[in-house]
């Protein structure tokens, strides 16, 4: 038998070693958890939002549109919810070169006239709110002039890119302007064939496909699946360090007279003075701030604009975005001890698509995950619960998720569950055949959207895709794997 020389047993055992240390790492990156590592990562995104907070540049960020509704003419259409292409950038050009000076024309129109520009190609953006022109213009410091003062507020903004070269605005189903410009028709026309080449998810309105009175849009097919996605929580209740670490956003570094609370169930809880100043983090990761109220600071009247900064800024500094593509979903005045002020809602969205979450306490699916309430100029609540994306590292081949149904097939699989909802809300001695009962349910689907479903208390660490179906009174919710119902609340 022949045997090893010295050198030859070193050299074996240094290529047994490295052999082995490469099985280990594997082995480690397979099982670690970004969790371990989260505080250290989010202590230096911190510093570096602290350090560069510009509120004017949030604000034009957070304003974004929540929906982008693409019309190509001839019946055919798109949506889609991130500004991937840099519409609102476009237009917010516009509006401050142009729509905040005297030589600006604005007329008075009525729906037929918004409804006819639709039908051609143009492009619709959706905020889901009211929003005062005066916000818009203080974002894009606009001078007090043009459509300043002639028009409140807007829901939607339809820029048309027929020879008109005009952008229409409108509030509700009540109030539509067209605002006559400049010609902007070739940025926008651009933009619109990238989108044609670069393909997208067909829509067609329900009148067209069921030759019912209903402009609302359905998605035939998507052109990508989407996948579940792996997450983590933005806060760990049980990771002393990071919980630390979001106190001291609220109560300072030196938490030494801070009483602080730990609950069996893994919930946290800080307490200021006499119970002034709460901060609570319960066991599946929902922040919760309230403050007493400051008469002195709550009596303040502030205009929207300013309350709406004070907010941004506040979340700015209490935890920031977390680099999601965050956005403002809409404003609710509120009061309380005879004080008045402001409610915030804002919503999110990973991979360009808006995630939802269940709300234990109103018992129901939201879309609103950050809440701020205000009055004058005292934060007295704020709410949030984010997760982010969990980038792992795997060397094994990943398993093909399963397809994602159409909204189409969803409808099919669940049409005598939103039937009967319809049919009780029928008169007893009212009859009505299946074709027109067909009509009618069909005819009240007002808009069909995607997004992703973050149940906290159940799956934790991860996102499913559902379809959201809105009709006039109820929004379902359906798993869009399976087409099983998630959810359901009323209008």
């Amino acid at each position: 038998m022949k045997k090893f020389s010295k050198e030859q047993f070193k050299t074996w055992l240094l290529v047994s070693l490295f052999i082995l240390s490469i099985a280990l790492n594997q082995q480690l990156w397979e099982r670690i958890s970004l969790k371990k590592v989260m505080p250290d990562i989010r202590q230096i995104e911190t510093l570096e939002v602290e350090s560069n907070i510009d509120i004017k540049d949030t604000i034009v960020d957070i304003l974004n549109p929540q929906s982008f509704r693409i019309n190509f003419g001839g019946g055919l259409h798109t949506v889609f919810y991130s500004d991937n292409y840099g519409l609102w950038q476009e237009t917010l050009k516009i509006f401050k070169n142009e729509y905040f000076k005297k030589k600006v024309l604005i007329e008075r129109i009525d729906k037929d006239a918004w409804m006819k520009a639709r039908d051609f190609r143009s492009i619709e953006m959706k905020f889901g709110y009211t929003m005062p022109v005066e916000i818009l213009r203080e974002a894009i410091e606009g001078k007090t002039e043009g459509i300043y003062g002639k028009i409140q507020g807007f829901d939607r903004i339809l820029v048309s890119l027929t020879g008109d070269n005009s952008v229409y605005m409108a509030d509700g189903e009540e109030n539509f302007y067209l605002v006559q410009g400049i010609d902007m028709k070739n940025k926008f026309s651009k933009i619109i064939m990238d989108i044609e080449k670069n393909g997208y998810d067909a829509y067609y309105a329900f009148k067209d496909l069921y030759g019912i009175d209903n402009e609302g849009l359905m998605p035939i097919e998507r052109k990508d699946n989407i996948e579940e996605m792996q997450v983590i929580e933005e806060i760990d209740p049980m990771d002393e360090v990071q919980v630390e670490d979001f106190a001291g956003d609220f109560f300072g570094e030196n938490l030494d007279f801070i009483r602080k609370i730990r609950e069996t169930s893994g919930a946290v809880t800080y307490l200021y003075g006499y119970g002034q100043k709460a901060l609570k983090i319960n066991d599946v990761g929902v922040l919760h701030y309230v403050e007493d109220i400051d008469n002195q600071k709550a009596s303040k009247n502030i205009k929207v604009e300013d309350a709406m900064k004070v907010a941004l800024l506040f979340v700015s500094e209490h935890g920031g975005w977390a680099n999601t593509d965050a956005y403002l979903k809409s404003i609710k005045p509120i009061e309380k001890n005879n004080q008045k002020g402001y409610k915030f809602f804002f919503g999110y969205r990973l991979n360009g698509v808006p995630v939802y979450c269940s709300s234990e306490a109103e018992q129901k699916i939201i879309d609103t995950p950050i809440e701020v309430d205000l009055l004058g100029e005292q934060v007295i609540s704020y709410k949030r619960l984010l997760k982010k994306e969990e980038i792992g590292i795997k060397f094994l081949e990943r398993k093909e998720d399963a397809m994602t149904l159409s909204a189409r097939q969803v409808i099919d699989m669940n049409f005598e569950l939103i039937k009967n909802d319809f049919s009780s809300n029928i008169k007893e001695n009212k009859k009505i055949n299946k074709q027109e009962i067909l009509e009618k349910v069909l005819g009240r689907m007002k808009e069909i959207d995607i997004g992703y479903y973050d149940n906290p208390v159940q799956e934790p660490n991860k996102l499913i895709s559902m379809w959201i179906i809105k009709t006039d009174q109820v929004i379902y919710y359906f798993d869009a794997h399976n087409g099983r119902i998630l959810s359901r609340s009323k209008m």
